[in-house]
Order: C-alpha cells, then sequence, then structure tokens
C-alpha cells in the first residue's frame, strides 16, 4: 500500500479483498459477487471510465437503483479518484439538469430502466459527454435510439485496467452527496475520503462490533448519504451486503431469512408497514438478525415493543444528515430506550460532540442544559465543503483547528443527563406576539388524540400577531371535529398561545424526497 492511499476508499476495497477474496460482498436479485470479482469489476469499470476521458478530481453522475452493478460503478470511481454523485433518480431530467450542470460530470453512468429519463438528461447536459448504461436486476425495455458509449457489465471482459492510477490522498474529494432541499437546487455536500473511512471504522462501534460474518439488507436510496453511512462499514470489514431494487415489507422479510441477515436497518414507517400488513411474521425466521437499527425519526413506543418482539431486542437508534457521514451525530441504544427518553434521539457518537447555542450564534454561544436552540455537531466525519457554493459552506460549517462544527438547523435542548432532544428546525419556529413557539410540542399533543393519525404544525401570517398557529390533521378517525380538537387542546398543559388557531383535515401530509414532512409546502 502506497502512503498517499492510506485511508481512501480505493485502499479499503483493495484491502478487504486481500484478507477476505471469497466472501460474499454484494447480492442483489440476479448477481453475486465475491469481493475479488467486485474489485475486478470496479477495475474494469474504471478503464472504461478512463477511455471516456474520466481523470482524477472529474465527477461521474449515477442514475442507479440499489444493486451490484452501482457498487462496481461506484467503486470504479473511487479507483481513479474521481468523484461519484448519485443522482436522486425519482425526479424528471429537466429537474435534475440544473443539478447536473453546476456538478458537470464528466459521465452518466444510468440503469438499463431508466433509459428515457437518461437519453433527456443528455440532451439537456452537453457538458456531459460519456454515458454507459448499465443492466442491474430491474427488467428494462431498451430504447433502440439510444446510444451508450459502453455496457457494464456486458464490456467488462474487453477493458482491463493495464494502467496504474494516479495516487489519492485522505484529504481529497471521495463523494459528492445531494442534500434534499425542498426548493431550489440541492446543495452538493462533499465527503473525503478520510472522512468517509472514519466513518466506515466508527459505525463499527455503532453495530456493537461488525465481523465479516455480518450481513446487510440495504433498500436505502443510492442519493442519500445513508447508504454510504450504513454500507461502508461492511465493506470495511469484509461483511456481505444484500441490494433489493425496491421497498416491499414482505420481500425484506423473506430476504433476511434467505440471506441470513444479522443487521436490519429501517426507517419508523417502514417498520409499521411491516407490522401493518404481516402481522403473521411469525412465519419468518428471523433468528439471524442481532440488531434492528432505524433513523430519520423518533419511534413510536407501540412500533418499538414490535420490532423488539419480532426482529430482535437490541436496538439501535441513530441521528444524522448528509453534511454529518457515519462518526457524528447521535446514538441510542435499546437500554436507554425507556420512559420518557424514548422521545430522545441520543447522545453523541463515539469521537462525536454536540453543543446547544443561540440561533445564529457560534460554537461559544452554548446554553445550558434545559434550555432551548440551535444543535451544532462536530466529528471525524464531519464535512466541511459545498460543491461549487463556497458562501453557503460558510454558513453551515464553522472552523474550529483541525475540526469543524456543522449548524445543523435543528432546534432541541439537552436534559441535565445529556440526552438530545429535538424540537424541530430553526426556520420552522413560530413566533406569536414575540414569543418562540416550536411545532414539535404542539404536535406531541395532538398526536395523543386517539383520532388524530398524523400532524404537522406550522405558522401562518396574522395581523395582530405577526402569526398564529395551524395544524394539518391526518386522522384516524373520520368523525373527529375541529371542535374536538379545540376541547382536547384546551384540556392539555399547553399555554393559550401555543395552541392551533386553524385546523386543516387533509389525507396526506406531504413530504421531501427522504420523507420527511415538508413543512415550506404546507405554508404554501
Amino acid at each position: 500500500m502506497k502512503e498517499s492511499d492510506q485511508f481512501t476508499l480505493r485502499e479499503m476495497l483493495h484491502r478487504t479483498t486481500k484478507w477476505c477474496p471469497n466472501n460474499e460482498a454484494v447480492v442483489d436479485e440476479t448477481t453475486r459477487l465475491t469481493y475479488t470479482e467486485l474489485l475486478d469489476s470496479a477495475q474494469r469499470t474504471a478503464a472504461i471510465y478512463f477511455k471516456l476521458g474520466v481523470r482524477k478530481g472529474d465527477r461521474v453522475a449515477f442514475m442507479l437503483y440499489p444493486s451490484t452493478i452501482h457498487c462496481v460503478a461506484l467503486f470504479a470511481a473511487f479507483e481513479l479518484g474521481a468523484i461519484p454523485i448519485g443522482l436522486h433518480y425519482r425526479e424528471t431530467a429537466k429537474a435534475l439538469a440544473p443539478m447536473v450542470e453546476r456538478l458537470s460530470p464528466r459521465v452518466l453512468v444510468y440503469d438499463a430502466g431508466m433509459e428515457d429519463k437518461a437519453k433527456e438528461l443528455l440532451d439537456l447536459c452537453p457538458l456531459v459527454t460519456g454515458s454507459i448504461r448499465a443492466s442491474s436486476s430491474v427488467p428494462a425495455k431498451l430504447d433502440p435510439d439510444a446510444t451508450p458509449d459502453a455496457e457494464i457489465p456486458a464490456d467488462l471482459k474487453d477493458n482491463p485496467l493495464d494502467f496504474e492510477p494516479m495516487p489519492i490522498f485522505e484529504t481529497d474529494p471521495a463523494v459528492i452527496v445531494l442534500s434534499s432541499g425542498t426548493t431550489g437546487i440541492p446543495k452538493g455536500i462533499v465527503h473525503t475520503h478520510r472522512g468517509f473511512t472514519d466513518g466506515a471504522r466508527g459505525a463499527v462501534y455503532n453495530y456493537n462490533g461488525l465481523k465479516s460474518s455480518d450481513a446487510y439488507l440495504n433498500i436505502l436510496t443510492t442519493s442519500f448519504v445513508a447508504w454510504y453511512n450504513s454500507s461502508m462499514a461492511f465493506f470495511n470489514v469484509g461483511g456481505k451486503i444484500v441490494f433489493r431494487s425496491k421497498w416491499d415489507p414482505e420481500e425484506y422479510l423473506r430476504t433476511v431469512q434467505e440471506e441470513k441477515i444479522t443487521i436490519a436497518f429501517l426507517v419508523p414507517t417502514m417498520y409499521r408497514m411491516i407490522f401493518a400488513r404481516w402481522e403473521d411474521i411469525g412465519k419468518y425466521d428471523l433468528s439471524s438478525v442481532r440488531m434492528a437499527a432505524f433513523a430519520g425519526e423518533v419511534m413510536d413506543p407501540t412500533t418499538l415493543k414490535k420490532v423488539q418482539e419480532y426482529i430482535s431486542p437490541h436496538l439501535m437508534q441513530i441521528y444524522g444528515t448528509t453534511e454529518l457521514g457515519a462518526s457524528a451525530g447521535a446514538v441510542m441504544f435499546e437500554e436507554d430506550m425507556v420512559g420518557d427518553r424514548l422521545a430522545s434521539v441520543g447522545k453523541p457518537m463515539l469521537n462525536s460532540d454536540m453543543r446547544i447555542i443561540e440561533p445564529g450564534g457560534t460554537r461559544f454561544d452554548e446554553l445550558p442544559a434545559g434550555e432551548s436552540g440551535e444543535v451544532i455537531i462536530r466529528g471525524p466525519s464531519v464535512s466541511s465543503l459545498v460543491w461549487n457554493d463556497p458562501a453557503v459552506a460558510r454558513k453551515i460549517f464553522e472552523p474550529d483547528g483541525s475540526s469543524t462544527w456543522w449548524h445543523s438547523g435543528d432546534m432541541g435542548h439537552f436534559d441535565k443527563e445529556g440526552w438530545l432532544y429535538l424540537e424541530g428546525r430553526t426556520d420552522d419556529m413560530i413566533i406569536s406576539g414575540g414569543i418562540n413557539i416550536m411545532p414539535a410540542r404542539v404536535e406531541e399533543v395532538l398526536l395523543a388524540h386517539p383520532g388524530v393519525a398524523e400532524t404537522a404544525v406550522v405558522g401562518i401570517a396574522d395581523t395582530d400577531w405577526g402569526q398564529k398557529v395551524k395544524a394539518f390533521i391526518v386522522l384516524k378517525d373520520p368523525d373527529v371535529t375541529e371542535k374536538d380538537l379545540e376541547d382536547f387542546m384546551k384540556e392539555s398543559e399547553l399555554a393559550d398561545y401555543q395552541r392551533p388557531r386553524i385546523y386543516e383535515f387533509i389525507e396526506v401530509l406531504p413530504r421531501t424526497a427522504t420523507g420527511k414532512v415538508n413543512r415550506k409546502a404546507l405554508r404554501g
């Protein structure tokens, strides 16, 4: 191993292949690759990239489903020191084009099942000069008019890597991950090789010690940082990652049984879907699962109990974001998921740190336990760059010697024991008559009403008070009325100024690409 190649994602795969050559690395519905086969395929794909003009530092855009071929294309980029970008493939070509133009990738790698969209995107983005069609487990009807420059895996046999790639360093950009903003062009968050390798190593602690015998079923979309955060630790230890191109609760359980999955990691909504649709999950053998993990939102007690009973008694909750990587944020394990602490998202991860500061302040404006403010976080995997937008980077990243604090925009507080409780976003704060109101507290009370399934609270303009509280309600019981909710809230512990002044009943709450409630859309 060259001195320059330490702590890089290229070195990670080479090292794991050396010591675990015959371990299964990646599996999907139709393909199984060992680490030796994954590395060989990645290097041959790197040779194709090189022929299409890709060099160290160039971007390679992916429009791919979760699959083995995605991993081949990904590690091929790392092999050259190129920078991969996973596009939000559910978006239209027109919506993707401005982001692609900003990132100016040299090559687009697209799943054969997205050929029409890829053709339109390439027409809209002349800066992209090369295209590769990738065949995955997803059935595809090929466009006869499409003319990709190469196909994988079909062309791999004719493209050995017959040269030595440029050296890469731990401080080099490794990956650009797109944020999930509700308006405008998503930010391109840049993570370094050192940040992601630190994340892969730190995640081993969160998983309670990963081994090469561990297996993970990944159904996450490849454009989100959660894909990397959950996967790279397994690549680092020689474990197995199983991919499914779409989410289906019964297929998930069947695959856990067949592939002997040891780590189950889903968002709470997915766990709820499992129990809503398949109450007879006892027919599946899930005994291989040693930990059930979740992120994205706090788990409700009913679902949490079912997860422990049917999937695994050992739990892990993660609070993380695109900017943090896998070794920064908060973590919580089952022994602490009791009582009022169920509403917490945990304490800082290993080698990570957090503070609550005055909104709009710096790391020096720290607030004591119990007081609400903005959450800021630092750790070995925190990013410090936004691609082609240094002004935005200066707003959200605060240097502190050799580390960086990320200003999350999340409001929250610590209790006296240091557990973090989130209260919503700083830009979600409602200011009525000069008093700050956090939607999360109002939503918590509304959700205690037996007839309420989901709710989102926002502030709308008011001529007298500046803003007033409006609640959007998805009902369990269609007979619940606005007066029922008003009476219920009057009996709660909320102060009068915190209670909603308007209720609107809707069928479903609007959500962002990551499944979070889109409050901006609700505010209109």
